[in-house]
């Protein structure tokens, strides 16, 4: 699972310590996964009835959690949707079969990621609800291991300016600009004119702003910064949607487009690539991420004992 290093301009752990945090959160992964997968074998390969407590117990800590926080914050509108919003989508802790298993495991784990991409032990963000059914988000971060690092639309100033980046994917030896296009289910993306590009979908059809605009100045600031801090990496710019097709006849330079027909190939080869974290990947992000924007609050000393205690 790729990391969640920055989500806008929200306060993220990684910011603070890019070294330590990736290792800290793929050991929390690793030992939360072996410590359910050894509860529901206990309990239903061997018959032994400890899940029911183990449920009953989870649901209590998280209860009570939040009903302290409801508490703390009941005159505070943002908070109580929060509230209302964990409530929506808590952890479902009974499960039948190992894939039942695995996919409230990595639904807690995507909750975790958004947690710790919005604030630290002392400080907080205000978290878009949207976030928790952000299927692109979601996609990316649990199609890719963990030796990949994700900046979501982060906010970056450079060398004054700032500017907000589309998706930034960071691996080991490369580093992918993306524009993601979301349009309809079989939508036929088409060039127009330099400044845009038609979605057509039926008999429907709309402009969009060209996304390689965007993609030319990502890497362009990109390029930028490698060349000043002279770290030695490849930039590379992709196209994507998911659900349709794009109907690219003109050639566009070194830009890859991504759709419905290669996009688990390309996936899949950012998949197979077992090279490990390197030290000029997490250099180069802890460079940007010192440039990126960041809006954030002091935690209260309840919030930050119960996200201890968690």
């Amino acid at each position: 699972m790729a990391h969640l290093v920055k989500l806008e301009d929200y306060v993220s752990r990684y910011q603070y310590d890019m070294y330590r945090y990736p290792s800290q959160f793929s050991r929390l992964k690793r030992e939360r996964w072996a410590r359910l997968k050894r509860e529901w074998e206990e309990s239903y390969l061997v018959e032994n009835p400890s899940v029911e407590h183990f449920v009953e117990k989870q649901k209590k800590t998280i209860r009570n959690a939040f009903s302290k926080l409801k508490t703390l914050y009941k005159r505070k509108n943002q908070t109580e949707d929060f509230y209302n919003d964990c409530n929506e989508h808590q952890y479902q802790f009974k499960y039948k079969s190992l894939p039942e298993l695995k996919i409230n495991f990595l639904r807690e784990l995507f909750e975790f990621q958004l947690n710790w991409a919005s604030s630290t032990l002392v400080e907080k963000s205000t978290l878009k609800k949207s976030y928790l059914r952000d299927e692109t988000l979601k996609w990316f971060l649990q199609s890719l291991p963990d030796n990949y690092f994700v900046f979501y639309y982060p906010v970056v100033t450079y060398p004054k300016a700032a500017v907000q980046f589309d998706i930034l994917v960071v691996g080991p030896t490369e580093i992918w600009c993306i524009v993601n296009l979301e349009g309809r289910e079989n939508s036929i993306f088409q060039t127009y004119s330099e400044r845009y590009w038609l979605e057509l979908n039926g008999d429907d059809e709309r402009k969009i702003i060209n996304p390689l605009l965007s993609l030319n100045r990502m890497s362009t600031i990109l390029n930028k910064i490698l060349e000043v801090t002279e770290i030695r990496f490849k930039v590379k710019k992709a196209v994507l949607t998911q659900e349709g097709y794009i109907d690219v006849t003109s050639p566009w330079g070194r830009t890859t487009f991504l759709d419905q027909r290669n996009i688990n190939e390309w996936q899949q080869k950012l998949k197979n690539n077992s090279t490990p974290i390197k030290s000029t990947q997490l250099r180069f992000c802890q460079k940007l991420l010192d440039l990126c924007q960041t809006t954030s609050e002091p935690r209260s000393d309840l919030e930050q004992d119960i996200d201890e205690e968690n």
